[in-house]
Protein backbone atom coordinates (compact mmCIF):
# COMPACT_ATOMS: atom_id res chain seq x y z
CA UNK A 1 0.00 0.00 0.00
CA UNK A 2 1.50 3.31 -1.23
CA UNK A 3 1.62 5.98 1.69
CA UNK A 4 -0.97 8.94 1.56
CA UNK A 5 1.19 11.78 0.34
CA UNK A 6 0.93 15.17 2.50
CA UNK A 7 -0.26 18.98 1.39
CA UNK A 8 2.16 20.27 -1.27
CA UNK A 9 2.70 24.14 -0.61
CA UNK A 10 4.01 26.73 -3.12
CA UNK A 11 5.14 29.91 -2.60
CA UNK A 12 2.82 32.60 -3.36
CA UNK A 13 4.14 35.72 -1.30
CA UNK A 14 8.16 36.25 -1.04
CA UNK A 15 9.49 38.04 2.22
CA UNK A 16 9.63 41.74 1.14
CA UNK A 17 6.20 41.45 -0.86
CA UNK A 18 5.03 40.10 2.89
CA UNK A 19 6.63 42.69 4.60
CA UNK A 20 5.32 45.37 2.25
CA UNK A 21 1.58 44.05 2.44
CA UNK A 22 2.30 44.12 6.27
CA UNK A 23 3.72 47.55 6.42
CA UNK A 24 1.32 48.18 4.36
CA UNK A 25 -1.56 47.13 6.26
CA UNK A 26 -0.71 48.93 9.56
CA UNK A 27 -0.03 52.23 7.85
CA UNK A 28 -3.39 52.69 5.98
CA UNK A 29 -5.21 50.99 9.43
CA UNK A 30 -3.52 54.11 11.43
CA UNK A 31 -4.63 56.68 8.53
CA UNK A 32 -7.78 55.59 8.65
CA UNK A 33 -8.38 55.50 12.41
CA UNK A 34 -6.97 59.06 12.99
CA UNK A 35 -8.62 60.77 9.19
CA UNK A 36 -11.82 59.53 10.36
CA UNK A 37 -11.81 60.76 13.83
CA UNK A 38 -11.24 64.58 12.04
CA UNK A 39 -13.55 63.57 9.36
CA UNK A 40 -16.65 62.91 11.56
CA UNK A 41 -15.15 64.74 14.51
CA UNK A 42 -18.75 65.98 15.74
CA UNK A 43 -19.68 62.08 16.26
CA UNK A 44 -19.32 60.60 19.54
CA UNK A 45 -16.91 57.75 18.87
CA UNK A 46 -14.57 60.27 16.72
CA UNK A 47 -14.27 62.64 19.48
CA UNK A 48 -13.34 59.28 21.82
CA UNK A 49 -11.18 58.34 19.52
CA UNK A 50 -9.56 62.01 19.05
CA UNK A 51 -8.83 62.08 23.32
CA UNK A 52 -7.21 58.48 22.92
CA UNK A 53 -4.63 60.20 20.80
CA UNK A 54 -4.24 62.60 22.88
CA UNK A 55 -6.02 65.26 21.38
CA UNK A 56 -6.26 67.18 17.82
CA UNK A 57 -2.09 68.48 18.12
CA UNK A 58 -1.09 64.49 18.59
CA UNK A 59 -3.66 63.49 16.00
CA UNK A 60 -2.23 65.27 13.29
CA UNK A 61 0.94 64.26 14.01
CA UNK A 62 0.56 60.70 14.10
CA UNK A 63 -1.78 61.32 11.18
CA UNK A 64 1.05 62.87 9.22
CA UNK A 65 3.62 60.53 10.13
CA UNK A 66 1.64 57.76 9.14
CA UNK A 67 1.26 59.86 5.68
CA UNK A 68 5.17 59.87 5.21
CA UNK A 69 5.74 56.22 5.87
CA UNK A 70 2.70 55.40 3.14
CA UNK A 71 4.09 57.55 0.59
CA UNK A 72 7.94 56.09 1.26
CA UNK A 73 6.19 52.48 0.67
CA UNK A 74 4.91 53.98 -2.37
CA UNK A 75 8.07 55.21 -3.49
CA UNK A 76 9.87 51.75 -2.65
CA UNK A 77 7.71 49.86 -3.93
CA UNK A 78 7.27 51.77 -7.59
CA UNK A 79 11.40 51.06 -7.61
CA UNK A 80 10.64 47.54 -6.71
CA UNK A 81 7.84 46.46 -9.25
CA UNK A 82 9.79 48.96 -12.02
CA UNK A 83 13.52 47.84 -11.59
CA UNK A 84 14.02 44.58 -9.47
CA UNK A 85 13.96 41.06 -11.08
CA UNK A 86 11.40 39.79 -8.91
CA UNK A 87 9.34 43.42 -8.99
CA UNK A 88 9.68 43.07 -13.27
CA UNK A 89 8.42 39.62 -13.03
CA UNK A 90 5.47 40.25 -10.99
CA UNK A 91 4.57 43.76 -12.75
CA UNK A 92 4.05 41.51 -15.84
CA UNK A 93 1.11 38.83 -14.18
CA UNK A 94 -0.25 42.01 -12.56
CA UNK A 95 -0.78 44.05 -15.70
CA UNK A 96 -4.23 45.03 -16.84
CA UNK A 97 -4.97 43.25 -20.17
CA UNK A 98 -7.90 42.65 -22.47
CA UNK A 99 -8.19 39.01 -21.53
CA UNK A 100 -8.85 40.32 -18.01
CA UNK A 101 -11.85 42.15 -18.77
CA UNK A 102 -13.10 39.09 -20.93
CA UNK A 103 -12.39 36.80 -17.99
CA UNK A 104 -14.38 38.93 -15.69
CA UNK A 105 -17.43 39.23 -18.36
CA UNK A 106 -17.16 35.48 -18.48
CA UNK A 107 -17.29 35.00 -14.52
CA UNK A 108 -20.48 37.27 -14.91
CA UNK A 109 -22.46 35.77 -17.26
CA UNK A 110 -21.42 32.10 -15.24
CA UNK A 111 -22.81 33.33 -12.18
CA UNK A 112 -26.14 34.16 -14.12
CA UNK A 113 -26.14 30.74 -15.73
CA UNK A 114 -24.89 31.99 -19.08
CA UNK A 115 -21.84 30.12 -19.59
CA UNK A 116 -20.76 26.93 -18.69
CA UNK A 117 -17.06 26.96 -18.00
CA UNK A 118 -15.42 30.03 -15.31
CA UNK A 119 -12.67 31.62 -16.60
CA UNK A 120 -8.95 29.84 -16.17
CA UNK A 121 -7.12 32.15 -14.41
CA UNK A 122 -3.39 32.15 -14.09
CA UNK A 123 -1.26 34.10 -11.37
CA UNK A 124 -3.70 36.50 -11.11
CA UNK A 125 -7.27 36.75 -11.74
CA UNK A 126 -9.15 39.95 -12.76
CA UNK A 127 -10.37 40.18 -9.17
CA UNK A 128 -6.29 40.47 -7.86
CA UNK A 129 -5.44 42.83 -10.75
CA UNK A 130 -8.80 45.67 -10.16
CA UNK A 131 -7.32 45.22 -6.31
CA UNK A 132 -4.12 46.08 -6.81
CA UNK A 133 -4.00 48.89 -9.50
CA UNK A 134 -7.44 50.39 -7.46
CA UNK A 135 -5.17 50.42 -4.28
CA UNK A 136 -2.26 51.44 -6.10
CA UNK A 137 -4.36 54.55 -7.43
CA UNK A 138 -6.12 55.23 -4.15
CA UNK A 139 -2.55 55.57 -2.32
CA UNK A 140 -1.63 57.77 -4.77
CA UNK A 141 -4.11 60.19 -4.71
CA UNK A 142 -4.46 60.02 -0.82
CA UNK A 143 -0.74 60.99 -0.94
CA UNK A 144 -0.94 64.02 -3.75
CA UNK A 145 -3.80 65.25 -1.91
CA UNK A 146 -2.85 64.88 1.34
CA UNK A 147 -0.11 66.93 0.58
CA UNK A 148 -1.67 69.45 -1.16
CA UNK A 149 -3.69 70.08 2.42
CA UNK A 150 -0.52 69.95 4.33
CA UNK A 151 0.97 72.91 2.88
CA UNK A 152 -1.70 74.70 3.16
CA UNK A 153 -0.22 77.95 3.53
CA UNK A 154 1.43 77.24 0.25
CA UNK A 155 -1.68 75.87 -1.69
CA UNK A 156 -4.03 79.25 -0.51
CA UNK A 157 -1.49 81.15 -2.10
CA UNK A 158 -1.23 79.74 -5.71
CA UNK A 159 -4.18 77.60 -5.91
CA UNK A 160 -8.10 78.19 -6.80
CA UNK A 161 -10.20 77.87 -3.73
CA UNK A 162 -12.22 75.53 -6.02
CA UNK A 163 -9.15 72.84 -6.27
CA UNK A 164 -9.01 73.19 -2.39
CA UNK A 165 -12.24 72.43 -2.47
CA UNK A 166 -11.98 69.61 -4.24
CA UNK A 167 -9.05 68.21 -3.01
CA UNK A 168 -10.18 68.06 0.67
CA UNK A 169 -13.36 65.85 -0.84
CA UNK A 170 -11.08 63.91 -2.76
CA UNK A 171 -8.55 62.62 0.37
CA UNK A 172 -11.64 61.93 2.51
CA UNK A 173 -13.77 60.12 0.44
CA UNK A 174 -11.16 58.27 -1.66
CA UNK A 175 -9.65 57.43 1.80
CA UNK A 176 -13.25 55.95 2.61
CA UNK A 177 -13.76 53.96 -0.34
CA UNK A 178 -10.30 52.84 0.06
CA UNK A 179 -11.05 51.53 3.69
CA UNK A 180 -14.65 50.27 2.46
CA UNK A 181 -12.92 47.81 -0.24
CA UNK A 182 -9.99 46.44 1.78
CA UNK A 183 -12.32 45.49 4.93
CA UNK A 184 -14.99 44.45 2.98
CA UNK A 185 -13.97 43.27 -0.81
CA UNK A 186 -10.49 42.16 -0.23
CA UNK A 187 -11.03 40.97 3.34
CA UNK A 188 -13.94 38.74 1.79
CA UNK A 189 -12.26 37.46 -1.10
CA UNK A 190 -8.96 37.01 0.36
CA UNK A 191 -9.62 35.59 3.79
CA UNK A 192 -13.10 34.60 3.90
CA UNK A 193 -14.41 33.52 0.75
CA UNK A 194 -15.17 29.62 1.18
CA UNK A 195 -12.35 28.43 -0.67
CA UNK A 196 -10.17 29.80 2.27
CA UNK A 197 -12.11 30.27 4.84
CA UNK A 198 -11.44 31.51 8.14
CA UNK A 199 -8.20 32.95 6.26
CA UNK A 200 -5.66 32.23 3.76
CA UNK A 201 -2.45 32.26 5.50
CA UNK A 202 -0.12 33.42 2.48
CA UNK A 203 0.45 36.67 4.02
CA UNK A 204 2.22 35.10 6.86
CA UNK A 205 3.79 32.40 5.41
CA UNK A 206 4.08 32.86 2.22
CA UNK A 207 2.66 29.80 0.68
CA UNK A 208 -0.81 28.10 -0.51
CA UNK A 209 -1.83 24.62 -0.66
CA UNK A 210 -1.22 23.42 -4.31
CA UNK A 211 -4.61 22.04 -4.04
CA UNK A 212 -6.11 25.57 -3.73
CA UNK A 213 -4.09 26.72 -6.38
CA UNK A 214 -4.94 24.12 -8.46
CA UNK A 215 -9.10 25.12 -8.08
CA UNK A 216 -8.38 28.59 -8.18
CA UNK A 217 -5.62 28.83 -10.59
CA UNK A 218 -5.89 26.63 -13.24
CA UNK A 219 -3.29 27.71 -15.51
CA UNK A 220 -0.88 28.84 -12.47
CA UNK A 221 -0.81 24.90 -11.38
CA UNK A 222 -0.43 23.54 -14.66
CA UNK A 223 2.67 26.11 -15.41
CA UNK A 224 4.60 25.39 -12.72
CA UNK A 225 3.48 21.35 -12.79
CA UNK A 226 5.19 21.48 -16.09
CA UNK A 227 8.38 23.40 -14.16
CA UNK A 228 8.29 21.05 -12.24
CA UNK A 229 7.29 22.95 -8.78
CA UNK A 230 4.58 21.01 -7.66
Amino acid sequence: MSEARGPVYVERMSVLFRVQHMLLMVSLLVLAVTGFALMFHDNWLAAAVIRLEGGMLYRGIIHRSAAVFLMAQLVYHAFYMLFSREGKRELREVWLTRRDFDDFLQAMRFNLGMDSEYPRFGRYGYKEKFQYWGATTGVFLISVTGIILWAETFSMKYLPKVVLDLTLIVHGYQGLLAFVILLFWHLYIVHLHPSVFPMNRAWLTGKVDAEWLREEHPAEYEKLKGEGVI
